[in-house]
């Protein structure tokens, strides 16, 4: 065990200027850029003039900058991740310390010195000394966290906590590249529903409401008296419009979007277009119809007559044969 001594101080005015070392209030020792080898026990004795003293114990613990962070399955070999996958994160930094500190505190040193991996607690803490009897590796392990589309294109960080600093953050380190995660298209908000217009108003039908990435393609279905027709049909673009809107365009309509994790089950929206006359449009719809009830009234009127004619042509044909038949008989005999 090896101790530094600062020994018989009185005014800061004895401290050379050139010295590293520092007393704060008497009480305290500040060490300007350390380097490994100022790791382990100091000893600060302040003596007064009636030759009282006082001693403090301090304990350097020496954490390089090598902070580091590693994903499992690494980035660098699965660029994209898939969501709902589990992978690990993992991470470590190397100090110097005094081993018979350390393993007077190793129990406590977690609670001490703790980490926040991607804005999560670690599951498990690891000191290893792996190759002297000062140096050691401080590691924290995130394990199985499952990515969600909430994790696409954002960065993930480590950071060395202590907590008697009141967490103030000693170290970080983020990864240069953001997450990549490939998940489902999915909706936001509601999945039927019912829309409604003016005539002649002109309509956006937006489908472009769902995310996904890859980014899904869409397509639209217009629904009506048992009829479907396809108004977009797995294109990039999901936004139809219509102009001028009519009583015909009402009807279901059905937005789709896919991509190739849900290419079977696409998702999808539907909603009912109601389409409301104004005052003009009433009256032209009333004349219409009254239009229609003449044709049809006409149409029929037509009908009859011809009917008519042509059962009287059969009464005659059906006379004019019984005379022929009768005078044929009358000249056999």
């Amino acid at each position: 065990m090896r101790y530094h001594s600062i020994i018989n101080l009185k005014p800061l005015y004895i401290i050379s200027n050139r010295s590293r070392y520092h007393i704060i209030n008497r009480t305290k020792l500040i060490i300007e850029q350390v380097s490994i080898g100022d790791e382990g026990f100091y000893t600060l004795k302040i003596q007064t003039k009636l030759n009282t003293y006082k001693q403090y114990l301090y304990h350097v613990i020496l954490f390089t900058q090598n902070l580091s962070l590693f994903i499992t399955p690494p980035s660098y070999q699965q660029i994209t991740y898939h969501a709902e996958q589990s992978i690990n994160l993992t991470c470590s930094i190397s100090l110097y310390a005094d081993r018979t500190y350390i393993e007077q505190i190793r129990s406590l040193f977690s609670s001490i010195w703790f980490m926040i991996i991607y804005n999560n607690d670690p599951d498990y803490y690891q000191l290893l000394s792996p190759s002297s009897s000062i140096s050691y590796i401080y590691t924290a392990y995130l394990f199985n966290y499952e990515l969600n589309q909430n994790d696409h294109n954002q960065t993930v960080s480590c950071a060395l906590i202590q907590q008697d600093l009141k967490q103030i953050i000693i170290l970080n380190v983020t990864l240069i590249d953001v997450l990549n995660i490939e998940y489902k298209a999915y909706l936001y908000g509601n999945y039927y529903f019912i829309r409604s217009f003016n005539s002649y108003s002109s309509i956006e039908i937006n489908c472009e409401e769902f995310h996904g990435n890859p980014k899904p393609v869409y397509s639209l279905i217009w629904m009506l008296n048992g009829e479907n027709r396809t108004l977009l049909n797995k294109t990039k673009h999901g936004r139809y419009f219509i102009d001028n809107a009519t009583w015909r365009h009402r009807g279901n309509y059905t937005c789709l979007a896919e991509n190739y994790l849900n290419n079977h089950q696409p998702v999808h929206q539907s909603f009912r277009l109601n389409i409301w006359f104004n005052e003009h449009e009433l009256k032209f719809q009333h004349q219409t119809k009254l239009l229609s009830l003449e044709q049809l009234f006409q149409l029929n009127t037509n009908k009859s007559i011809i009917l008519i004619f042509l059962i009287i042509i059969f009464i005659f044909s059906c006379i004019f044969f019984i005379l022929s038949f009768y005078y044929f008989c009358l000249q056999i005999k």
